[in-house]
């Protein structure tokens, strides 16, 4: 009997990790979540219900009004766009599980297309030339049932090549926010038509950083800004971050498409290394003296702290446009 009981809990163990190597890849692959897919990554997405004493127990206004992430995602589902990915926060207390912040990205076939164009080649003559989509956008949708957070857009650009993510800074381009008390389809329609509306634009401003080519210290200039994203502490400044963090490291290549003086291969560089933690760091002394402790640091996780720290770097990187 006992037997009987582990072989199958070893065939629920097999299939849990086959599902789970499955939803995995297709998250890799940015290849459209289905709804069980969606809710073994973020279950917060499907509260469908809030009673008046989770209301209350949380201290929110009489005014709040429940919206389930999972409807938002259908809306979304009607105006073309898929859910890629879904994520969401640990819960800090036991009463906020099931409520807390969570996001969603989604994208649209229609970005992820080929350009094809007719090109003069000599004498009247054409020929048909294939541009493969190196960078497509996306909207990322952060939200929470606890109403610390209102429904937030925020545009984004997938970079095919390195699965890297740039979040566009907020006063630029597609950020928005819906309370819950407002939301309707008509809302979340009217926002995605106006990021719709700048995703030419965003994508002028990508093409416009290819253009640029940065002098060496301009390429350490723009690392060390970078650097004080994450060493936020008043005592660090451009004249000391190198003490803390290895500069260089920052500045790494990793793929050939990164290498290079250009504003975008210098950004994709220190923005994987940043987000990533591909550097090394002192928390005393100075990191590159020989007999200096460092550490290796750590990767951002938290997906706001990410977004926030992206959003910064592309304003930092647009600067210089």
């Amino acid at each position: 009997m006992s037997k009987q009981i582990n072989s199958e809990f070893d065939m629920q163990a097999r299939i849990a990790k086959s599902f789970d190597e499955l939803v995995t890849s297709k998250v890799n692959n940015h290849q459209a979540l289905n709804d069980i897919e969606i809710k073994h990554l973020c279950p917060v997405a499907f509260k469908d219900k809030m009673t008046k004493a989770e209301i209350n127990k949380l201290g929110l206004s009489k005014h709040y009004s429940f919206v389930p992430t999972i409807n938002v995602i259908n809306d979304f589902r009607s105006l073309g766009y898929e859910v890629v990915d879904a994520k969401q926060v640990k819960a800090r207390k036991k009463s906020t599980n099931g409520y807390q912040k969570h996001m969603l990205t989604f994208e649209h076939p229609k970005y992820k297309l080929d350009q094809v164009n007719e090109v003069e080649i000599s004498d009247g003559k054409t020929e048909t030339q294939v541009t493969k989509a190196e960078e497509y956008p996306q909207i990322l949708l952060t939200n929470s049932h606890d109403g610390g957070n209102a429904f937030t857009l925020s545009a984004g650009i997938f970079r095919l090549v390195c699965s890297n993510g740039l979040v566009i800074k907020t006063e630029d381009y597609g950020s928005a926010r819906l309370v819950h008390k407002g939301y309707s389809f008509e809302a979340v329609q009217k926002l995605v038509k106006e990021f719709e509306e700048t995703v030419g634009e965003v994508l002028n401003k990508i093409t416009a950083m290819k253009k640029v080519e940065l002098t060496k210290e301009q390429q350490i200039e723009f690392a060390k800004k970078a650097a004080l994203l994450r060493f936020t502490a008043k005592s660090y400044n451009e004249d000391n971050i190198s003490d803390v963090v290895n500069i260089d490291d920052l500045l790494n290549v990793d793929r050939k498409e990164d290498a290079g003086n250009g504003l975008y291969e210098v950004f994709n560089r220190v923005q994987e290394s940043i987000v990533q933690g591909k550097y090394l760091y002192a928390s005393s002394g100075k990191v590159n003296d020989a007999d200096t402790k460092t550490r290796k640091a750590r990767p951002i996780k938290n997906f706001k702290q990410s977004i926030d720290v992206n959003k910064k770097l592309s304003a930092l990187a647009f600067e210089l446009v």
